[in-house]
């Protein structure tokens, strides 16, 4: 089991912006990271979800705060 902080996105957002924004929040906070950060897709009876893990939860609220969409406390598990 890996250790952080995760949160997942549903089929309806937009895949490739996640992407992205993940990438290049990684790679701005790299200098810094103590942590996991994955990205990664996982399939369900519900479809298929995107899963972010990151090294905190101020680095995980930090990344969803420049997304269209920051407010995801309903995701978190």
């Amino acid at each position: 089991m890996m250790s952080g902080f995760e949160t997942r996105f549903a089929a309806e957002d937009d895949a490739d912006k996640i992407r992205a924004a993940f990438y290049g929040f990684v790679s701005r906070h790299a200098d810094v990271a103590d942590g996991p950060a994955n990205l990664s897709t996982e399939f369900d009876g519900q479809g298929s979800r995107l899963m972010v893990r990151l090294w905190s939860a101020e680095a995980l609220s930090a990344f969803l705060s420049g997304l269209d969409k920051p407010d995801r406390r309903r995701c978190y598990e």
